[in-house]
C-alpha cells in the first residue's frame, strides 16, 4: 500500500509533465500536447516545489479512506509526508518511515526501485519512454475558470492502471487533480491544495533522523561495500 500512496502524488506533481516526449504522433492529441508543453515549461522552471494535497483512496469492498500530505522536491532530493508514512531522499540514500510499525527502511537511492519504491525522477524516466498515450477528453468552464481533462492510457495492456485522468486549470496553468483507475477496481483521487515554488530547503530536510524516534527499528537494506 505504501508504494501506491507514494507513487500517486509524485506521479501527478512531477512526472506527467514529461509524458508527451516519446509517445508516437499517432497516439498524441495535439490539443493535449499544447497544454502539457505549457505545464512542463512552467514546472521545469521551478528550482523546487512544495505541494500540499488531499488523497482519496477507494478500494473494492472497503470504506473510502482520506489522507492529506505534502511533497517537497528540490532537484534529485525529495520528501513525502503523510499520516502513516514518510519518505526522504537526499539523492544518494532513501528512507521509508512506517509510523505504525515504528520502522525505517533504508535503501540506496539508485536501488530503491528494485525495492518497490519509485522516486519522482524514476517516474519521469518511465513517462519519457512513451509508456502512455493521451487525449484531451473534455474542456469545461466552472465559475469562470477554464478546466481541461487529459486522459492517459498505458501502452502496455498488462499495466496496473487502466487509465489516469489529470485536470488542469487553464487560467493558472497548473494541475488541480489526478484520478488513477486501477484494473482491480481501485480508485485514487489526488487533489492539489497548494503549490509553493522556488523555496530553498536545507539538506537536512531530505534526510531521516532516526535518533529523533526513540525505539525505532532500523532496517538497512543497502548493499555493503
Amino acid at each position: 500500500m505504501f508504494r501506491i500512496l507514494f507513487i500517486i502524488p509524485c506521479l501527478g506533481l512531477f512526472t506527467f509533465l514529461m509524458a508527451q516526449s516519446a509517445v508516437p504522433k499517432s497516439e498524441k492529441d495535439s490539443r493535449a500536447t499544447v497544454l502539457l508543453d505549457k505545464l512542463r515549461k512552467q514546472y521545469k522552471s521551478y528550482s523546487a516545489m512544495e505541494v500540499a494535497f488531499d488523497l482519496e483512496i477507494q478500494l473494492p469492498g472497503r470504506a473510502v479512506e482520506k489522507q492529506s500530505g505534502t511533497v517537497i522536491q528540490q532537484g534529485m532530493q525529495f520528501q513525502v509526508k503523510m499520516k502513516e508514512q514518510e519518505m526522504y531522499s537526499d539523492g544518494k540514500t532513501t528512507w521509508v518511515y512506517l509510523k505504525k510499525n515504528k520502522e525505517v527502511q533504508i535503501f540506496e537511492a539508485a536501488d530503491a526501485l528494485s525495492g518497490g519504491f519509485i522516486s519522482p525522477s524514476d517516474m519521469m524516466q518511465m513517462y519519457d519512454n512513451g509508456s502512455f498515450s493521451y487525449v484531451l477528453a473534455e474542456e469545461r468552464v466552472v465559475q469562470a475558470k477554464k478546466y481541461a481533462d487529459i486522459e492517459f492510457k498505458p501502452v502496455d495492456r498488462y499495466a496496473e492502471y487502466s487509465k489516469i485522468r489529470m485536470t488542469v486549470d487553464k487560467n493558472s496553468n497548473k494541475m488541480v487533480s489526478l484520478k488513477v483507475f486501477s484494473k482491480d477496481g481501485s480508485r485514487f483521487i489526488l487533489q492539489v491544495k497548494s503549490l509553493v515554488p522556488n523555496k530553498k530547503y536545507a539538506p537536512a530536510m531530505f534526510v531521516f533522523n532516526a535518533k529523533a524516534v526513540p525505539g525505532i527499528h532500523v532496517e538497512d537494506l543497502r548493499m555493503n561495500d
